[in-house]
């Protein structure tokens, strides 16, 4: 079987886990298991499905409602492994069904032409444009509408200010930013269309594009909003798998509860233009670096990205601190060109990774490694104060900010913060065995 497998974190609606918001990495917020209400406008959506993907959807699941709207539930016990939901390609939004008068013209531009998910987002607004007229009319009826999204595209910058201390700050001016520059691009391509798009306001494709960013998955056709399987709700501790089959055109969604994924923050760190041995460090680092994140702050300044995870074990292994992010900081507090190339004699010598073993001497790990627990506290000093604002914070920007989107921040925060601490303790007690031994 030909086959691509994507992971997505979900869970049905009906299992007692902690949802997750796929915008903020480590946000969690409880809610309780909900009763089954299932509607008559439940019924319509899985007849219209059925109907269009010309076959049964799933024996297993049902549609209810929840806290969070719309979601699946479990119709008979689901082991691991267990297919819960097949959907044919026919049933699924995906560019191929853009007009192809629409597609050639949006490949003339570079900005959305390699960009499957801009041109579902066009394809969806399309769709939204001609209501009940289209085709697909049960499931674009169903998607929240702009007031009930609270994707980070539509916070104002008080909103936003809330998160300032969050890298996902940062990504979010990034996205909004990227979002204006593909409508840009678009908007020529879609006006010679007035039949299918009518009037077209960034609004409605900001709208189209969080939609899309929200709910889609990747398979081999790019990216594809995949109907039913958009009430699976967000989940921290449960990944499912979609399994594309080429030769069947159809994709599966495979229960895997067991799972483990660990929830993630970021670093980001910057070596300073100051130091006088800036360009060798930066050099050596560019040389022998592992693919690693890069991004532009929203200061103008370049800086490099580390995932972290919560660490649970109180080892020497330090599981959840990447080798790379202990690395730079080896690296970033070398003194002299001698350390430097010594540690590229070092890798060289072995897997080619520069500075991923303990330095020699230990003052010299310990002081890389308090200069890492300097940032960490840093960080951590500033998550907990936005999150103190957030509970005291009062006033007419407060009054104007919708109270759930200061739910969203402070669990956000919250999470992020309870990962930098275990970041922070494991860090400390390395220090302390490294200085002892």
């Amino acid at each position: 079987m030909a086959a691509v497998v994507v992971r997505r974190r979900l869970a049905l609606a009906g299992a007692p886990l902690l949802p997750t918001y796929r915008q903020l990495a480590a946000a969690a917020i409880p809610i309780p298991i909900p009763k089954v209400n299932e509607d008559e406008h439940s019924g319509a959506f899985l007849r219209w499905l059925r109907s269009k993907a010309g076959s049964g959807i799933s024996s297993v699941l049902r549609i209810g409602t929840s806290p969070l709207g719309r979601s699946l539930f479990a119709s008979q016990p689901i082991q691991e492994g267990d297919c819960i939901l097949q959907l044919p390609h026919t049933a699924q939004l995906t560019q191929d069904k853009l007009p192809r008068e629409v597609r050639l013209l949006l490949d003339d531009d570079a900005a959305v032409a390699g960009d499957t998910a801009a041109k579902v987002a066009v394809l969806l607004m399309m769709e939204q444009r001609l209501g009940h007229e289209s085709g697909w009319a049960p499931y674009v009826t169903s998607l929240p509408a702009k007031d009930q999204m609270h994707n980070m595209m539509f916070w104002d910058l008080d909103e936003l200010d809330m998160v300032r201390h969050s890298p996902v700050y940062d990504e979010a001016i990034k996205q909004k930013e990227q979002v204006r520059k593909q409508f840009s691009a678009a908007k020529p391509a879609l006006e010679h269309f007035p039949h299918l798009f009518e009037e077209i306001k960034l609004e409605d494709f900001m709208h189209s594009s969080a939609l899309v960013s929200s709910r889609a998955w990747q398979t081999s056709r790019g990216v594809s909003l995949v109907p039913f399987a958009d009430f699976l709700n967000h989940d921290g501790a449960s990944d499912s798998i979609l399994v594309y089959d080429e030769e069947k055109a159809v994709s599966e969604v495979i229960a895997d509860r067991n799972y483990a994924v660990g929830e993630q923050a970021h670093i980001w760190i910057d070596m300073s233009e100051q130091d006088p041995l800036y360009k060798k460090k930066l050099d050596i680092w560019e040389k022998h670096r592992t693919p690693k994140s890069q991004h532009m702050c929203s200061s103008g300044c370049a800086r490099t990205s580390f995932a972290i995870k919560e660490v649970k074990c109180s080892g020497n292994k330090g599981v959840g601190i990447p080798q790379a992010l202990r690395a730079f900081v080896r690296i970033f507090c070398a003194t002299s060109i001698e350390e430097l190339e010594e540690m590229t004699v070092e890798a060289a010598e072995n897997d080619g990774r520069l500075a991923r073993r303990p330095l020699k001497h230990a003052e010299g790990e310990v002081h890389a490694h308090r200069k890492l627990l300097l940032h960490l506290d840093n960080m951590i000093q500033g998550h907990s104060t936005a999150i103190e604002q957030l509970e005291t914070i009062d006033g007419a920007a407060s009054r104007s900010m919708h109270p759930f989107r200061k739910e969203m921040a402070k669990n956000l925060l919250a999470g992020e913060l309870q990962i930098l601490q275990s970041a922070y303790a494991w860090v400390a007690n390395y220090c302390k065995t490294v200085a002892c031994t």
